[in-house]
């Protein structure tokens, strides 16, 4: 007996339909997965076979053959779990497939039969929203996320006899309701409207926020450049529901999950100097977001920039032009979002000190050139605005500061 269930995947930060087929009939018993199965959804076989057995329904001794459409596109979520062991069972018979139309499953079975949250579950419901389906049945722990979009309902599944027994009529799963979020307490950011001194690389700190630039603090250590960029993300106003819908979608793909619904705070990205080109970029086996997208609609935070690799510098480049990177590899290629502004911080020599007014810089004018051409000229080219930071005089930290006259305006 032939059926289908549905499910989806993710290609980048976007979900496409996954039809799941079973084809149950006489031959040698085995159950069999095909159609481009890989990563964590590769021992789907093992897994369901289990919770099957687990929740009182051992399947017969067939040949069984699952088949995962598009056999084109590669899948790696074991959030299929669900529409595989719903197929099977359709196939014997235990539920009716006629149930399984309009409804999309995902999740990642255990071995006893509960549901586990599998990864990019809001990307998920916005697929089964465009895609026409009326009903997503999801894990519990996901079901506010799923909930946030509206317009389809979202089924809370405990276990796999609890799914069972909904598809055959005994005992409805009532729709989750999306909770309104709690109250947003005030925002905690800090932002420039207490420091003291450091007037000019302030004011270039304003205007990255107001106006969309890149900004590039250099001066010796010890003087704030730091602490200017951390205190920079407090100048802007929490995303509108377009932005934050964007960003949750980067952060679900990437294993992150909002705690209440949307992503609104504008996010900042500080990686370490040692990331790697695939961890600042994205990609790795399975094509996963890297910093440069979760920064989207934020600010990616380099400090020491000289000290990032060349590689990783020069592949800053197409991003802060296109506001998009794009992962080539033999097998397809995919686009993440990366619309950021980039604020990087750098020594002006090796040991820091070339131009403090107090101390001596040590380095030959050698060192100091190499030091200073590990950031090549197109990516400064890209940079707006570059800005010296020198020590604050007492005198100027005892004078109190205006307000910050960019708090909250900046583009989101």
């Amino acid at each position: 007996m032939l059926t289908r269930s549905y499910s989806a995947s993710v290609l980048g930060v976007e979900g496409f339909v996954v039809t799941v087929e079973a084809d149950v009939g006489l031959g040698l018993p085995g159950l069999t997965l095909v159609g481009r199965a890989s990563g964590a959804l590769m021992e789907a076989r093992e897994r369901v076979r289990s919770a099957l057995g687990h929740c009182g329904h051992k399947l017969h001794p067939r040949k069984q053959v699952v088949n995962l459409a598009p056999a084109d596109e590669r899948k790696d979520s074991p959030g299929i779990d669900l529409a595989v062991a719903c197929a099977l069972l359709a196939s014997h018979e235990v539920v009716p497939a006629e149930r399984l139309q309009g409804l999309m499953l995902w999740g990642e079975l255990s071995l006893d039969g509960s549901l586990r949250p599998a990864a990019g579950t809001l990307v998920i419901a916005d697929c089964a929203r465009r895609m026409g389906f009326t009903s997503l049945a999801v894990a519990e722990a996901s079901a506010d996320e799923a909930a946030v979009l509206g317009g389809l309902a979202v089924l809370p599944v405990r276990d796999l006899p609890q799914l069972v027994a909904h598809l055959r009529g005994d005992r409805e799963i009532g729709a989750h309701a999306a909770n309104d979020p709690p109250p947003r307490p005030p925002r905690e950011l800090h932002d420039l409207e207490d420091v003291r001194g450091l007037v000019l690389a302030r004011r270039a700190i304003e205007v990255m926020a107001a106006g969309g630039h890149n900004v590039l603090l250099h001066g010796p250590p010890g003087v704030g450049k730091t602490m200017l960029a951390r205190r920079a993300i407090g100048l802007y106003p929490p995303l509108d529901d377009e932005a934050a819908l964007e960003v949750t979608k980067i952060f679900g793909v990437a294993g992150l999950r909002a705690v209440d619904g949307l992503v609104r705070e504008v996010p900042l990205r500080a990686p370490h100097h040692t990331v790697s080109v695939a961890g600042l970029l994205g990609g790795g086996p399975f094509l996963r977001p890297g910093e440069v997208s979760l920064a989207h609609r934020g600010v990616l935070f380099l400090d020491e920039l000289p000290e990032f690799s060349r590689g990783c510098l020069e592949a800053l480049r197409e991003p802060l032009e296109e506001g998009v990177v794009r992962i080539v590899r033999a097998r397809g290629s995919v686009g993440f979002p990366a619309r950021f502004q980039l604020l990087a911080a750098m020594n002006p020599c090796p040991c820091g000190f070339l131009g403090h007014p107090d101390r001596t810089c040590v380095d030959n004018p050698a060192a100091v050139l190499r030091y200073q051409q590990r950031v090549s000229g197109p990516l400064l080219d890209r940079i707006d605005v570059a800005v010296s930071v020198t020590p604050a005089r007492p005198e100027s930290c005892a004078r109190p500061t205006h307000r910050s006259r960019a708090r909250r305006c900046g583009p989101a």
